[in-house]
């Protein structure tokens, strides 16, 4: 199963007092995906959602963006990268 961040929007989805996950996942109905709390050896749930995403480029599958972010903070689960990618792609910040 392989990720890629759509086009837009840019950069990360939490900045300068706008959230657009959880804007788009109120509207929704989508619970927060447990990666967002999750407290790593070296980096904190936002940091490893944010790197998720950066590595969602088409070509990794979840287990490769799983193992990229696991490298820069710490172990996390496969369970939660993927959950959190799937609700980005039910939120059509994804294609596949």
């Amino acid at each position: 199963m392989q990720f890629k961040r759509r086009a837009t929007p840019k950069g990360p989805l939490a900045v300068f007092g706008y959230d657009y996950f959880a804007d788009r996942a109120k509207t929704a109905g989508v619970a927060t995906p447990k990666l967002l709390s999750y407290e790593g050896l070296w980096g904190a749930g936002e940091e490893y959602a944010y790197e998720a995403l950066n590595f969602a480029d088409g070509k990794r599958n979840a287990q490769e963006i799983r193992d990229a972010v696991s490298a820069e903070y710490g172990p996390v689960p496969f369970e939660m990268v993927v959950g959190y990618l799937k609700t980005l792609e039910r939120l059509a910040c994804w294609s596949r």
